[in-house]
């Protein structure tokens, strides 16, 4: 009988790929512990009412749109620079400078000075993207992203869960400055278990001279991923803003179990798309036509969502929605990871970094314009676009080259 010997090539891109989702879920889940009850905690410090408190909180998620709109491109072309493990280690630390500087907040207008720091400085999940995609080799980016993409995606369902319990045991700012230490914990831990990426400023032609790397030219095939990463993140903002409004419409009454219980599932449920069927489903030579079917599927859903009479039906269909739409995440970032070099990719999720914060503006505005509408009709023409962004991919769309 013969034995194989691990290829230690393969152990060490296991690890690295291990060791940042890890970081990534963590993250995500700490993050997670102060935001669903961020309203509160800023009429803890002064916010005249719920409505005030939302106003801040509207004031500071634009503060921190702002932010990343001009740290991602930036910190994305730096990390091509100086290496993505360093820029992962300052978005993760930045995260942590977040949590301690909105725990010694005193009125509700700093709300906005703590989140535009975390545009500006952090942006932890593309960083980590943007990593993983130069830890492994190509052909296995699709899988390496499927498990940071899963890690956060279940990091944002417990986190909330988690924070609860936090905050009765130390209270709003408590449970804000502790989430902060363990960030601060995780990326003191990515240093020294994340194995560093290699930067190279210069590459060599057959001679062994030295020659200047291509400048970044995006192409056709990578804006087009670009745009898919930004209906993915307008969908799911449209989706949480609008759904206390939808299911109060609905119930006509104190709908706040339901609206956890459909948030609950729906981040079980994104964590789920990208492990079953993300994973298993999304593969060489049918990228295009799964994503092209997944969008059809999505919209469908957003039907679903529009002409839901009861919380129940809602609820399923929340739950549907934010499967699929998750399920298309790793692909696209692959998308996005292979229509560049190895060397540029900082740079291109940079750019995803600043798409992704107009998308956090995009979607709320969506909702909110809806809201004074009909959110079933907004929920209607969410699956017109559905449509169309379907029927785009599958024109559209090449298949990216994957490497051994």
């Amino acid at each position: 009988m013969k034995h194989r010997t691990a290829d230690p090539a393969t152990a060490l891109h296991k690890r690295a790929v291990l060791a940042i989702a890890t970081a990534t879920g963590s993250t995500s889940l700490l993050v997670n512990v102060w935001f669903p009850f961020l309203p509160l905690y800023l009429l803890q410090v002064g916010a005249r009412d719920e409505a005030a408190a939302l106003f801040w909180v509207a004031v500071g998620l634009s503060a921190q749109g702002v932010g990343r709109l001009i740290g991602g491109p930036l910190w994305g072309l730096l990390s091509d620079r100086l290496g993505r493990k360093k820029m992962f280690v300052r978005a993760v630390y930045s995260a942590a400078l977040t949590s301690f500087v909105l725990s010694i907040i005193s009125a509700p207008w700093q709300v906005a000075i703590a989140l535009a720091l975390q545009g500006l400085l952090s942006g932890f999940v593309p960083a980590s993207v943007a990593l993983t995609s130069v830890s492994v080799p190509d052909a296995k980016v699709r899988d390496a992203l499927n498990a940071v993409s899963g890690a956060q995606y279940l990091g944002s369902a417990i986190g909330p869960a988690i924070g609860a319990a936090m905050a009765i045991a130390f209270g709003y700012r408590g449970a804000i400055f502790s989430s902060g230490l363990l960030i601060a914990m995780v990326a003191t831990a990515v240093i020294f278990l994340v194995p560093a990426d290699t930067v190279r400023k210069k590459e060599r032609d057959l001679t062994g001279a030295a020659i200047a790397l291509a400048p970044f030219r995006p192409t056709p095939q990578f804006a087009l991923a670009i745009l898919l990463y930004f209906s993915l993140f307008a969908l799911t903002t449209f989706r949480t803003i609008a759904t206390p409004i939808a299911l109060k419409d609905i119930a006509g009454a104190n709908v706040t179990a339901a609206t956890g219980l459909a948030f609950a599932l729906g981040g079980i449920a994104s964590a789920m798309g990208v492990w079953m069927l993300s994973a298993r489903f999304f593969r060489k030579r049918r990228l295009r036509s799964l994503l092209a079917v997944t969008c059809v599927l999505a919209a469908l859903a957003h039907l679903l969502l529009a002409l839901s009479g009861s919380v129940w039906l809602y609820v399923l269909a929340f739950t549907l929605a934010s499967f699929l739409n998750a399920s298309m995440m790793p692909a696209t970032n692959t998308m996005i990871a292979l229509n560049v070099s190895r060397e540029r990719r900082g740079t291109a999720f940079g750019i995803a970094s600043a798409a992704q914060a107009i998308a956090f503006m995009v979607g709320p505005m969506g909702a909110a314009m809806f809201a004074t509408i009909s959110l079933q009709a907004g929920f209607a023409a969410v699956s017109i676009l559905l449509l169309a962004l379907a029927a785009l991919v599958a024109f559209a769309v090449r298949e990216p080259a994957m490497d051994k």
